[in-house]
């Protein structure tokens, strides 16, 4: 009996496809397929890991434009804009306040009550008013001034001049042990009554209370201070320090304002746009306070 062949199939795990009008038959190897697989694998890793960076990089840029460059601009075009104003209420509200701006020097700017706030006998402070200070080439200042300070200094050495200070901020208690001092120095030099000798006293030292040294915001340069204005380091920061931010707190022919005789030795910080209209307008700074409170 005639009996059919069984036909015998062998499995394949090769994929058969037809490409061409032609429909000719081609065989993909499974290690092929595996192959193709990985790439196509890899390509998707890469082309995530492509828009991971993209977003990084943008987010970083505009971290940069909206935490540095929009600020930093601000502050250039509305420093100056408007003439600069100082309240009483602003003077004695205490020294609050919110983050400052910079100037081109890199320095802050403060607001007034801040850069104009003052000590003198008219607006006297008790022994509990200390401000936070920092040392700086030897003597201690109002903390938010010491990068001005140390720039100014900075920039006199360049300019070939070592400047040195004997005196920044002094408390109330030391205050008072020099006013005493000038009194009985005084009183046995010339031979004054003790009223007479306290009362010349305050041309020379303030009372404590009374002088702005207690702000931490004036320092002293060492020199004699009839000699000073002849001298090569007090040409230099009359042409320099305004840009530091700093005036000459006692300034000549200014004693009925200031209460204190001439002294070209003591600076103080008031912050670079008030100390180039105060130049402008050769005015002390119980002047230029007046002036402001008047507009």
């Amino acid at each position: 009996m005639y009996k059919k062949k069984k036909k015998n199939y062998l499995k394949n795990t090769d994929r058969r496809i037809d490409i061409g009008p032609a429909g000719r038959n081609l065989f993909i190897s499974k290690d092929k397929q595996m192959q193709d697989r990985s790439a196509r694998r890899i390509h998707g890793v890469m082309r995530a890991v492509s828009v991971l960076g993209i977003l990084v990089v943008v987010t970083g840029l505009g971290l940069f434009i909206f935490g540095y460059l929009i600020p930093y601009f601000h502050s250039e075009f509305s420093v100056g804009e408007e003439e600069p104003g100082v309240s009483e209420n602003s003077m004695s509200s205490g020294w609050e306040s919110s983050i400052p701006l910079y100037n081109s020097m890199g320095l802050p700017v403060y607001e007034d009550e801040i850069s104009l706030f003052v000590i003198n006998s008219e607006k006297p402070v008790g022994a509990d008013y200390i401000p936070d200070t920092v040392k700086v080439n030897e003597v201690q200042v109002q903390e938010k001034i010491a990068d001005a300070v140390r720039l100014l200094v900075s920039a006199a050495k360049s300019d070939g001049l070592a400047l040195n200070f004997s005196k920044g901020y002094v408390s109330y208690e030391n205050q008072a042990v020099l006013f005493d001092k000038k009194v009985e120095e005084l009183q046995k030099e010339q031979g004054l009554t003790v009223v007479m000798a306290r009362s010349e006293a305050q041309q020379f030292v303030p009372m404590a209370g009374q002088c702005d040294d207690q702000s931490g915001m004036c320092v002293t340069v060492s020199g004699d201070p009839e000699t000073f204005p002849d001298s090569q380091t007090y040409s230099w920061l009359k042409n320099n320090m305004g840009k530091y931010g700093f005036v000459f707190r006692y300034p000549a022919d200014k004693e009925d304002a200031t209460g204190h005789i001439a002294d070209y030795t003591v600076l103080r910080y008031v912050g670079s746009v008030h100390a180039e209209a105060m130049q402008q307008r050769s005015m002390c700074l119980e002047e230029y306070i007046s002036y402001l409170n008047s507009q």
